[in-house]
């Protein structure tokens, strides 16, 4: 047997028992946020940043994820209509809800999704800004 031949089976050998030891498909099949937030209303349980009041003036809001892209958040009867997408490479999710009402407005931003559960997403601002974490709840 030649010696890059030789070289070559010892790497692909090195690899397998690297895959196969160590759940490289957990690693490498990340979990998208999109079916979980899909399903059903939610609302923001916590988030933490420079002005804690927002957490506050958010109870109340119910937050619909559409499959399509669109976002609908209501509260007393008062709908506002957004859009939200995620991008599977980066693990982030972007919400866009207008500027009509400045609270819902500070969520307008690219969200890293820090954690995918089946009642719960968590999301977390990658730069500085007013939030700096939010945990979306299953109502």
């Amino acid at each position: 047997m030649n010696k890059p031949l030789l070289i070559f089976a010892i790497k692909c050998s090195v690899i397998l028992y690297f895959a196969a030891c160590t759940n490289v498909s957990e690693i490498t099949n990340e979990k998208s946020a999109a079916p979980t937030l899909t399903k059903g209303a939610w609302k923001i349980e916590f988030s933490s940043g420079s002005d804690n009041k927002i957490l506050s003036d958010l109870k109340g809001y119910n937050f619909i994820f559409g499959s399509s892209g669109d976002l609908k958040v209501s509260k007393n009867g008062i709908e506002i209509n957004g859009n939200w997408s995620e991008d599977n490479i980066s693990k982030n999710i972007t919400i866009d809800l207008g500027k009509s009402d400045p609270l819902l407005a500070k969520l307008n931003n690219y969200w890293k999704i820090s954690q995918i559960a089946s009642l719960q997403v968590n999301l977390e601002m990658p730069f500085n800004h007013t939030l700096n974490r939010l945990k979306i709840t299953s109502l």
